[in-house]
Formats: structure tokens, C-alpha cells, sequence
């Protein structure tokens, strides 16, 4: 069986889509086989959609969301419907890119894989607000689109899938959920380190310093060293906007590549020797940081919004507290797993099962064979 892989990243690069694109061809990989269809941008399209941004800024102060408009989605499907014409596959798989399917015409079954819905992505995320409203409204229909010419959905949580049924009317019946897996290697991440007495460890993980909570896990370890909890805290991914020098109990590492073998012995080292993850974020849509944090039997502690709570579940691989929720109430969370004797081991060990049983790559290929199975009886 040939299984066609269309996206607009590039499978190949490990950096694709925060690694999720690369990682699930490769899980598609090992079971199938695989060919690509890519998307190149012609230069007219490129230009012209180039200008539309510029204009926007300039003449209205808006921002542009260019890959959800309709002239560029075309495109998109008609170059894939091009090559499908060429290289004829027995099911297509679309990996976050709804603008490959919203005008393509093909009886091929579509497996479509998406993290949120436009309609979720407005207003929510910083690059996605203050947009003109005929950016708004065909980022809708051509993302309806996608999902009604989809044979299957394949969403990350039931925040998307809430979504797609609401807000694009489609059937639960055609809509699986799976969270995505580690976008990381598998082998050997399965080892806990036993914590520490009298010590607290904490990990932040992000690049968006702001998006990812970074002034509230400052704030709260401020609160937690008040509270003589001896914290420690590692910052991976950013350079926090303040001076943080004089503290010797805050590490600052502005960037680790994992697909690097010397950084991602780096970044593994410094997984296994946290305690937990605190990404208090103010917007996600899937959060394949904490389903990393789990393969390494780190608990997460973060904010209930938008699909994170399909990934970190109360009391089994973390805690999430509200979007209103401030540096005090993370501080306090945080300290009672360190004061009661066992809890933190405890909750080590369950976040680590949650992810043998539902995050590994194997429970994602199974879940697709299946999809596939049902597609094609």
C-alpha cells in the first residue's frame, strides 16, 4: 500500500512544524510506503500575496495571514492535485496544511491531520489577531473546507474536535483524537531519577517567552524561594527581556537543538535531572512539550487552554490551573507536590506510565493503521 505524505513543511527537516511533520512521516515510515507531495511557491503568487501584507499594514494597521487566503490556497491544491494525477497513492495523508485540500478534487481518502481550526487560531494566537476581516472570512471557508473534503480527521484534542463539530458542522463520526508523541528519538527516554530532599527543580521549555507564561514562572519561583522551598530553574529555548546574572540558581540556555547529538545529550541531561515542567502558556494549541516531559516522567504544570488538556491530565502526568490563574496559585501548586513525602515520585512515576500506554509513537501508529483500516476495508 502507498501512502502519499502532503504538507507544506518539508517531512525531511527536523525542524518542521516544532518536528511533529518529520516525526509522524517517519512513524508513517515504518509501516508503508511513502511518497511526498511538497508545495512550492510560484513567484507571481509569492509577490502578490507579499504585497496584500504590505498593504495592510500600511493602510489599515492589520496583520496578514496569507497562508489562509483563498488565492493561496488554490494553489496549494492544485499544485497537489497535479501530482496526484502523476503519482497515484492509495490514501493521502495531509499533515497541518488544510490549504492542500480545501479546492482539491481527487477520489483518493484523505487522512487529515490538524492541531486547531482556523476559526480557534483567530484571535488566539499573537500572529493570528488583528487581522482584516477578508482574511477572517476566507481563512474560514477554505479551512471548513479542508475538514469537509477530509475522509478522517486526525485532531491532537478534543479542544480541535469541539471545534470542527461546532464551528464547521462535521460529524464526530469522522474525527479521531490523538495527541501527538515525543518529537524526539524514543530510545532511552524512559529512565526516572528519583528526586532529591529539600530540593525543587524546574524546568522551562519554550521559545516564546511571553506565549509560554515566562513572567509567571519567574514570578512563582521568586514566591517559591519566599516559601524556602530551594528552587532551582533551568530556562531552555529564550532569553528572558530581564537581567536574571546575579542569580546562580537560574540557568539560562538560549537554545538546544535535539536534533544535534551533543545538545540533545545536553537537553536530556538536564530532563532527567528536573523535577518538573512548568510552562504556564498562554495560548497552545497541542503542546508536544509536555507529551516530551511525560516520556521522561516529568510532571507538568500549566494552564487549562486550548488543547493542552488532552496531554496533561489532573493528577497523572501534571496539574493545570486557569487562565486566570496567577504566579501565587502556581506557587502554591507547586509547592504542595514538594511538601507531602512521596507525592512528587509518586506523580513522577504516573507521568511516565501515561506515557507508555497513550503518548509513545506505537500507540500513534496503531491508532492510524486503524484509521487507514477503516478507510480502505
Amino acid at each position: 500500500m502507498k501512502i502519499g505524505f502532503a504538507s507544506r513543511y518539508d517531512p525531511l527537516d527536523k525542524k518542521s512544524w516544532s518536528g511533529s511533520v518529520h516525526y509522524t512521516y517517519k512513524a508513517i515510515c515504518r509501516h508503508y510506503d511513502v511518497d511526498i507531495f511538497g508545495y512550492k511557491w510560484p513567484w507571481w503568487l509569492r509577490e502578490w500575496l507579499t504585497m496584500q501584507k504590505s498593504l495592510n499594514r500600511k493602510f489599515s494597521n492589520k496583520g496578514t495571514a496569507v497562508e489562509f487566503l483563498k488565492a493561496y490556497a488554490k494553489d496549494c491544491s492544485r499544485q497537489l492535485e497535479k501530482q496526484l494525477k502523476q503519482n497515484p497513492v492509495d490514501v493521502l495523508f495531509v499533515s497541518g496544511s488544510p490549504q492542500m485540500i480545501s479546492y482539491l478534487r481527487s477520489p483518493v481518502p484523505v487522512i487529515f491531520m490538524i492541531d486547531a481550526t482556523f476559526k480557534q487560531l483567530n484571535g488566539y494566537y499573537p500572529y493570528y489577531s488583528n487581522l482584516p476581516a477578508y482574511n477572517v472570512k476566507q481563512g474560514v471557508e477554505l479551512d471548513r473546507l479542508a475538514f469537509q473534503n477530509a475522509s478522517h480527521c486526525l485532531l491532537t484534542s478534543e479542544w480541535a474536535k469541539a471545534s470542527a463539530v461546532n464551528d464547521y458542522q462535521i460529524s464526530a463520526d469522522k474525527i479521531s483524537v490523538i495527541p501527538f508523541s515525543p518529537n524526539m528519538e524514543e530510545s532511552g527516554l524512559t529512565r526516572i531519577v528519583p528526586s532529591l530532599p529539600n530540593v525543587c527543580r524546574i524546568l522551562f521549555l519554550g521559545v516564546e517567552w511571553e506565549r509560554k507564561g515566562g513572567p509567571i514562572v519567574l514570578e512563582s519561583f521568586r514566591l517559591l524561594q519566599q516559601m524556602g522551598m530551594n528552587p532551582s530553574l533551568h530556562i531552555i529555548g529564550v532569553v528572558p527581556p530581564v537581567d536574571l546574572s546575579g542569580d546562580k540558581n537560574i540557568t539560562v540556555i538560549p537554545f538546544l537543538d535535539k536534533n544535534n547529538p551533543a545538545e540533545r545529550a545536553e537537553m536530556v541531561k538536564i530532563m532527567e535531572a528536573s523535577d518538573i515542567l512548568f510552562v504556564p502558556t498562554r495560548a497552545e494549541c497541542a503542546g508536544v512539550v509536555f507529551s516530551e516531559a511525560s516520556a521522561f516522567g516529568l510532571p507538568s504544570i500549566s494552564t487549562d487552554t486550548g488543547g493542552v488538556s488532552s496531554i496533561v491530565h489532573e493528577g497523572i502526568n501534571g496539574y493545570l490551573l486557569s487562565p486566570e490563574a496567577q504566579a501565587p496559585a502556581y506557587a502554591e501548586k507547586i509547592a504542595s507536590i514538594f511538601r507531602k513525602p512521596g507525592r512528587l515520585d509518586a506523580l513522577k512515576q504516573s507521568s511516565l506510565e501515561y506515557y507508555k500506554t497513550q503518548l509513545t509513537w506505537a500507540h500513534w501508529e496503531e491508532s492510524f493503521q486503524a484509521i487507514v483500516r477503516k478507510l480502505l476495508p
